[in-house]
């Protein structure tokens, strides 16, 4: 499933079959190290022994069963991993134009940034924020952002880089994730964006240089006539 879907979180009990098991989450942690993953299991011996060797490999959410997994308790952790620090980053870069726009569009660009999976085009995004696509860009061309085109493109150009970070997923493998229908076409999209192909941005860029660039274009792009 991790393989093959857009996973955001790993929720597991490693003890669910009756035997401790905790192999296959040492397995993602090596191979999907960006990928967050929270351990929810009972008190018991043998599960504090699995607890402690998954934090060895890096695993370092724990939620125990009738201790601390209070309903809201629970949701406000599975929020707080940073999982996605990428897109935490870019709505940070992009604090002042957000800071000049309704309330309506600064939620939509922030789903966006968080769960860009959800989004395929900027009618999506004008659509999250309750309102026609034009209507979207007036409001956001007097912010200095004159392509909604250029968000929705930044946003899954960020989720496809920190999937390349992880050692077990090929660039074809990410650009089946992240909605593209080929490698070649991730890597146009990256180079009209950044200036490099995606092989390279995995090599040679930070995520902040990938953020810096990325906040440039979209505060700069003016849509094509």
């Amino acid at each position: 499933m991790v393989h093959h879907q857009t996973t955001d979180v790993i929720v597991a009990d490693p003890s669910v079959t009756g035997s401790v098991q905790v192999d296959a989450l040492e397995y993602l942690r090596r191979h999907y190290p960006t990928l967050p993953i929270v351990v929810y299991t009972q008190l018991a011996p043998a599960s504090i022994k699995a607890i402690v060797r998954l934090a060895k490999s890096g695993v370092e959410h724990v939620v125990l069963n009738r201790f601390d997994d209070e309903p809201r308790k629970f949701l406000e952790l599975l929020e707080s991993i940073p999982g996605y620090a990428l897109g935490d980053r870019m709505l940070l870069e992009l604090a002042g134009p957000l800071s000049c726009l309704p309330v309506m569009v600064v939620r939509a660009i922030d789903q966006l940034f968080r769960s860009p999976a959800r989004f395929k085009n900027a009618q999506d995004v004008a659509a999250a924020a309750g309102m026609n696509l034009r209507t979207l860009y007036r409001n956001l061309e007097p912010a200095g952002i004159f392509s909604a085109r250029a968000l929705v493109v930044s946003a899954r150009l960020l989720r496809a880089y920190a999937y390349l970070q992880d050692p077990g997923r090929s660039i074809k493998d990410v650009a089946a994730k992240t909605g593209y229908h080929s490698s070649w076409q991730l890597s146009q999209q990256m180079r009209e964006m950044t200036g490099y192909t995606t092989e390279q941005v995995r090599r040679e860029l930070t995520g902040e240089a990938l953020v810096a660039r990325l906040a440039e274009q979209v505060r700069r792009r003016r849509r094509k006539q």
